[in-house]
């Protein structure tokens, strides 16, 4: 499994609302370095913030949901 990180977040709470937009979609998606910025906010600046990442065979298909406004 190649993943693909199609956003990033600047928080915890928005990254964790994309992420479960996805899976109630039932596209499988992971966050990566989400809890690093939690230890000191800079960290999140120096690694590029919070990355939703997902499978780039569901690349295409995560954008166009996380893109639709409801």
């Amino acid at each position: 499994m190649e993943l693909v990180t199609i956003a990033t977040f600047d928080n915890m709470p928005a990254a964790h609302i994309a992420k479960g937009r996805l899976e109630a979609e039932g596209v499988a998606c992971w966050l990566k370095d989400e809890h690093l910025g939690q230890t000191d906010w800079l960290y999140n600046i120096a690694v590029g913030w919070i990355k939703l990442q997902v499978d780039i065979r569901e690349a295409s298909r995560a954008r166009t949901l996380i893109a639709t406004d409801y």
